[in-house]
């Protein structure tokens, strides 16, 4: 923590046109040498696993972390059981060390079993807290849930426009009467069924997890969730107003490069971050030796994947890697790790996981096991736009940007080179270095930290070279660099020749970042 309170302090107040470039990909960069792209492996705080105390045998299912507005303090809901869910408050000062978190006002569906206890929702299941910008009916926090038979056949049987009230008044109850619902809290301690929360259609009705984020650029709100119940891919669909949505579309599948075993998809949150979003895609690895003896595999462990986005609209896998890689047997997170609640404070981003010592299938032969819990909330952090990073591969690692037009003179690097050090200088388009702003002109960030290093050099500065074209180059050893902060626009052929021909050169519609 100490560490984290010293990169605060380090950061410096960005100015308001300021873009950021985190490492996710190397598309604006022409050349490198002696480096190579990591994925970050998070930071696991041990302080923070969590179990409840009054139900240390329940599952931690669906953990979802805020920071309340008006008290400072943190606070996360879980349910103890999928279905029917049940939602636990907790409290914390700092999101690490909880406690639970009494509400005498919520009376949740069929009695209180603890004084934390706030929400039951009888016949169904919930998913991952959505916290809405907009909130323009009035409710801050929603869920996007589905209700069993047990549920939907009595409303079927009552409504003859129901698409289940034939069924329902001829054959009786069908394990195949599912509905989408909506759960919807002002404070996200008091729930309530929302009215009108179906968020699937008569033909897509997929089961858990679902979860949402929203996209500034046109002001929506996209659901991730699958295309079926049991189908494991990935399907986006969308909303301003939460009653009128688009279609369905299938976005993420296994792919040619999934071949090592069977690999299915099962949710995704997703966090604003750096210049567009990231998401931590749940994987299921389900490959046995034992022939499937049911609709699917339905044993195996699970870990995630990071994808990432420059627009909310399409996605992207990373280098499909496990994220947060499963823990030794028998530490909790032994078999299952499902991040829930992505979490950006102003140094990291906080990642809240339900965890399981059994594999997927198998969570209650584990608990029969042992008397020691089998399922937790975990914690893990990764630094601000630190998803990825670059690396040297010894000793020194070079990288020059393509050429891009500087539209302000201040240029900055998030980097740790506590043992090292990054060098960086400015060339012309044709790789010449710029008088002043050479290596051996930097004022290099040795044996440092921060989150938001300006780069400076002896006697030069940026300011002459604002307007023109120009290369950045990075050199580094012993150090991971994760963004490059500034103002800038990366030019094409086109911009190229209208600014040597004294013209200005158009922002394109794909320059972001």
């Amino acid at each position: 923590m100490l560490r984290h309170l010293a990169l605060l302090l380090a950061t410096t107040s960005l100015a308001a046109a300021e873009k950021a470039l985190p490492f996710w990909d190397l598309a604006r960069w022409d050349a490198w040498n002696n480096m190579e792209l990591v994925q970050t492996a998070p930071e696991a705080v041990t302080l923070g696993t969590y179990t409840d105390p009054q139900f240390p045998d329940a599952s931690m299912v669906f953990p979802s972390v805020w920071r309340d507005a008006a008290s400072g303090q943190w606070r996360m809901i879980y349910s103890i059981k999928w279905s029917p869910f049940t939602i636990m408050a907790a409290q914390s000062e700092n999101g690490i060390a909880w406690k639970p978190l009494p509400v005498p006002d919520a009376q949740p569906e069929g009695g209180k079993l603890a004084p934390h206890h706030i929400f039951t929702f009888t016949h169904g299941q919930g998913s991952g807290v959505y916290h809405d910008p907009v909130a323009a009916d009035g409710f801050s926090f929603k869920m996007f849930g589905r209700q069993d038979p047990d549920a939907v056949f009595e409303q079927a049987l009552a409504d003859p426009k129901h698409r289940w009230h034939d069924i329902a008044k001829r054959e009786g109850k069908k394990r195949y009467m599912s509905m989408a619902a909506t759960l919807v809290s002002k404070d996200g301690l008091r729930w309530q069924v929302k009215k009108e929360g179906d968020w699937a259609t008569d033909d897509w009705a997929p089961e858990p997890p679902v979860f949402s984020f929203f996209r500034e650029s046109d002001r929506t709100h996209v659901l991730t969730a699958r295309p079926g119940w049991g189908d494991r891919r990935l399907a986006l669909r969308e909303t301003r107003d939460f009653t009128t949505w688009s279609e369905p579309a299938l976005h993420l599948q296994p792919d040619s490069l999934d071949v090592d075993g069977p690999v299915g998809f099962y949710g995704m949150p997703v966090i604003r971050s750096g210049p567009g979003y990231v998401g931590v895609l749940w994987t299921f690895r389900n490959s046995s030796s034992v022939p499937v003896n049911s609709y699917n595999q339905f044993f195996g462990d699970f870990d995630s994947q990071l994808t990432f986005s420059y627009d909310g609209h399409h996605f992207i896998r990373g280098q499909r890697k496990p994220f947060i890689a499963l823990n030794p047997i028998p530490q909790h997170g032994c078999a299952q790790i499902r991040p829930s609640s992505l979490v950006a404070t102003d140094t990291e981003v906080r990642i809240y996981s339900e965890s399981h010592k059994g594999a997927h299938g198998r969570e209650r032969a584990a608990k029969n096991a042992t008397k020691e819990p089998t399922s937790a909330v975990l914690l893990h952090t990764v630094r601000k736009d630190g998803f990825m990073h670059l690396r040297s591969r010894g000793d020194f690692a070079r990288i020059q940007s393509k050429p891009m037009l500087l539209k302000s003179a201040q240029l900055a690097v998030n980097a740790a080179a506590d043992f090292g050090e990054v060098r960086f200088q400015i060339t012309d388009v044709k790789s010449v270095p710029q008088p002043g702003l050479s290596f051996e002109d930097c004022v290099p960030m040795r044996n440092a930290n921060s989150l938001h290093h300006a780069l400076t050099w002896k006697k030069a500065t940026l300011e002459p070279l604002v307007g023109q074209v120009v290369r950045l180059e990075l050199e580094f050893r012993q150090a991971n660099l994760f963004a490059l902060y500034g103002d800038w626009h990366f030019i094409d052929a086109q911009d190229l020749w209208l600014i040597e021909d004294g013209k200005p050169a158009p922002m394109k519609r794909f320059d972001n970042p």
